[in-house]
């Protein structure tokens, strides 16, 4: 992140507005990274717990939890999607909330993992608790036809080299006749004439707003809605609770 402080900041807000009223204490970030999104609850005085599959982003989470005076509030432990209900079936039903953001649930390719997950994050919820989940907004970008998109450009800094990172997106279908997009990014990154390029290649399912809203309440979430944050186009919510 080019600006960490903003980033925790916007969703602060966001979250703070949508846990208003919601009796919300506990929550569950199931797909943590390196804390942007976990720090942000903790500074909103909620218990977080936080996943991810990665045992170093596990490790960075912590370490960011501890820089921002939030060791207390923040537990950051590995697990995935999949994996949730089962490594936590001794605490089913305590969590007021879980959240994924950063369009991390399309890292899930069918239905079927896209059901469990979802199915987990219901079993996972005390009767009335909510998901906040972000997602890519989808249904723009496969009819904006562009497949080049321009992510970040630093260019003289004076403490480190120009930066460039741009992403080739390639457009396919999956076994189940699933809409998949391959991300080729590209960060290109040197100075004066002296630059070399690397590649990193990641596929997602294109989950679009119909599918998501269909998914969801095949999990038996309810109250299903889709919000848009400051009509950023890299991302849509998905918000819904679990029945009382």
């Amino acid at each position: 992140q080019q600006d960490w402080n903003s980033m925790v900041e916007k969703e602060r807000e966001a979250f703070g507005e949508f846990f208003e009223g919601k009796g919300v204490k506990k929550v569950l970030d199931a797909s943590c990274g390196s804390g942007e999104q976990a720090i942000a609850l903790a500074g909103l005085g909620l218990d977080v717990t936080a996943c991810d599959p990665s045992g170093g982003l596990v490790q960075r989470c912590q370490e960011n939890a501890a820089k921002f005076g939030f060791s207390e509030n923040v537990r950051a432990r590995q697990s995935d999607f999949l994996n949730l209900s089962k490594d936590f079936s001794s605490e089913l039903g305590t969590f007021d909330a879980i959240i994924t953001k950063g369009s991390s649930l399309p890292h899930l390719h069918t239905d079927n993992d896209l059901r469990q997950a979802l199915k987990n994050f219901h079993d996972l919820l005390r009767p009335g608790g909510v998901v906040n989940i972000g997602v890519r907004d989808y249904d723009y970008f496969i009819n904006n036809h562009a497949k080049l998109y321009p992510r970040q450009v630093r260019v003289g800094q004076q403490v480190d080299n120009e930066h460039i990172i741009f992403d080739v997106w390639e457009w396919h279908k999956g076994s189940e006749n699933q809409q998949l997009v391959n991300f080729n990014t590209f960060h290109v990154h040197g100075e004066n004439k002296q630059h070399s390029a690397s590649k990193f290649v990641c596929t997602f399912r294109a989950l679009f707003r119909a599918e998501m809203e269909r998914l969801m309440t095949e999990a038996g979430l309810v109250d299903v809605q889709v919000h848009k944050i400051h009509d950023w186009l890299w991302e849509s919510v998905y918000t819904a609770r679990r029945p009382e």
